[in-house]
Order: structure tokens, then sequence, then C-alpha cells
């Protein structure tokens, strides 16, 4: 017994009964004419076989069904997952993330870089993988937002895109002049609104929606205020990850950043922690890389014969022989 991808098409076989339908109603209208009494013509080779042109005409029907269902002999039933998270990155690029004050570890200060720099490797790596505590995120919607006085939408919210956001990340530069700044707010609800507007285009929502936001300072511009936003990203069951770079210690400053970012994420049942290096920033990273995806279970058929083109080039070779036999030897002169 074969097997079928697509079963509910083999419905259109009943489409192959209107041809005989037809050809009944129109063998029935015949012109009679007057014999002699007892005279009876014995039928022609053509008269017997006038169904055929509609007989071809039903089986290139059953043979389009047949193939629009999918028919597998010998295949394997499997069900695959697709991942659905929709994933924000928001990159802060204010000033201060040029000071290379980060280093790999607490063990080897003197190997520092730049805040921002740093941000950038862990980011790409969570995006594409590292063989180790990262995997990738090849399943998810991922977009890039850099912000310092105003967000920038860089990179738009589809998935298998690493390659592209990978390059964008690269293209991330520190804000000079009065674009310098730290609008987390504007930036969080930008973010908000495209995860929003991504799952409104979807034929089924996401189950997790997560934006992911790095940055080394408080808020101190924008047009919506941080509170605002969280309320924003908590209406729509977007969960904020918020991640703060602090590798030298300030403490009045550390204190203020860390409470708006614990508020942040506490009004939208995220999280919240502080990066002091290299090493953490990727813990927390890994951290979120352990979200449970959104798995769209999809069965299909693999293995075995696919009988498809067959069926194809079947009906095919059955249209072409119902036309010559039209146009030819039972050809109809109205």
């Amino acid at each position: 017994m074969p097997a079928f991808d697509h079963p509910w098409a083999l419905a259109a076989i009943l489409l192959a009964l209107l041809p005989l339908a037809v050809f009944r109603r129109r063998a029935g209208t015949a012109v009679a004419f007057p014999l002699p009494t007892g005279l009876i013509l014995p039928r022609t080779l053509r008269q017997k076989l006038f169904w055929m042109p509609d007989a071809l005409r039903s089986i290139v029907l059953v043979l389009l069904g047949f193939a629009a269902a999918g028919p597998h002999w010998g295949a394997v039933q499997t069900t695959d997952e697709t991942r659905g998270i929709a994933i924000e990155l928001l990159v802060d690029r204010s000033s201060s993330m040029s000071l290379d004050d980060m280093p790999e570890d607490a063990a080897s200060p003197e190997q520092a870089i730049s805040r921002l720099n740093a941000v950038k490797r862990i980011a790409k790596e969570f995006l594409t993988g590292n063989g180790s505590d990262l995997h990738g995120r090849s399943g998810d919607a991922v977009g890039l937002i850099a912000f310092s006085a105003h967000p920038q939408n860089l990179s738009p919210m589809v998935s298998h895109n690493e390659g592209v956001l990978s390059r964008d990340i690269d293209r991330i530069e520190i804000a000079e002049g009065s674009e310098d700044g730290t609008a987390i707010g504007d930036a969080i609800s930008l973010a908000a609104s495209r995860i929003r507007l991504a799952e409104q285009t979807r034929s089924t929502s996401f189950r997790s929606k997560v934006i992911v936001l790095l940055t080394d300072g408080q808020e101190n511009g924008g047009a919506r205020r941080l509170p605002e936003a969280a309320q924003l990203a908590a209406r729509w069951n977007i969960r904020v990850y918020a991640i703060g770079i602090r590798p030298m210690p300030d403490k009045e400053h550390d204190e203020n950043a860390a409470y708006s970012l614990d508020t942040l994420a506490a009004a939208t049942n995220g999280m919240s922690v502080t990066a002091t290096d290299t090493a953490g920033l990727r813990r927390f990273f890994a951290t979120i890389d352990r979200l449970e995806p959104n798995t769209i279970p999809s069965t299909g058929l693999r293995g075995g014969f696919d009988a498809t083109i067959p069926a194809l080039l079947l009906a095919f070779a059955a249209i072409c022989s119902e036309t010559l036999l039209r146009e030819s030897w039972m050809r109809v002169i109205p």
C-alpha cells in the first residue's frame, strides 16, 4: 500500500467521474435515421471504442489527483520540529562602549578588548554557534538593533540569516557627537514593535519572544521612558534579558544601572545580569540559548519510491492520446 504526503488531494479523483457523466448525456442525443424493417447494421470499431477519449480524460484526472497526493512506496514517516523563538538583539553603541577594559576572564585582565568588540564577538557566537556551549540560532527569527541617542534597525527579523546578521554586527560603530547617548526605552519599544509585527505576519504565533539588551549605561535620553517600554513589552508577552556590561566597578553608577535593568527584567518576566568579562557574557548567552524553543511538529515521508513523476508522465501520455483520438479517428464533425 502506498503512503501519501497529502492524502486530502485524493478527493480530486472524484472529478474523474465528470467526463463519463458528460459522455452518457451526449450518447443519448444521437440522431436516429430510419432503416428498413428488420435491417440491423453492425457496429463499427469506431462506434465500439467511442468511449475511449472520455475514459482517457478520466484517467488523466485520476493520475493528477494521485500525483498531487504525493504517493510513496516503502517510505518512512518522520516528524521534524521547527524552532520558533523571536529574538531581537539590542546593542548599545554609546561612546562608553569603546573603553578597552573587557577582559576574556578574571584571570587574564591584561587581555582586554573594547566592550563593543566583546559584545560583537559573543553575539556572533550566539547566532552561529561556537562548537561548545553556544549552539547557534539557525531556526529562530532574529533581528538586530543598535542604539545610542536613537535606535537604528540594522537587520530585518527573518530566519536563517546568520551570515547577514554577523556582517551587520561587524558594521556597528561607536556613536559620536550628537548621536551619543543611551536611549534604552526607545530601543526596547522599537524591538517590541518589530517582534509584534513579525508575529502578525506569521501563520502561527511565537511561543517565545525575547529581547536581548546589551548596554553598559543608564538611560539618559529618548522619547519613551524605560517603564513605558517595559509595559509595552509585557503587554505583548515579550521577555527582556538585560545584560549590563560593567568590567570596571563604579558603585553608585552600577547600583543605579542595575536597578533599572532589574526592574525592566522583572516587569517582563525576564532576567538581568552584570557581565564583568567576556566569559561571563558568554555564560549568560548560553543561558538564553537553552530557552525552550517553540517546536512546530511537521510530518513527512522519507525514503522509498516516489511515484509522483511516473504518475505525471502517464497523465501526460494519456492527455496526448486523448487529443490525438479526438482530432483524428474519433473526430466529431458538428
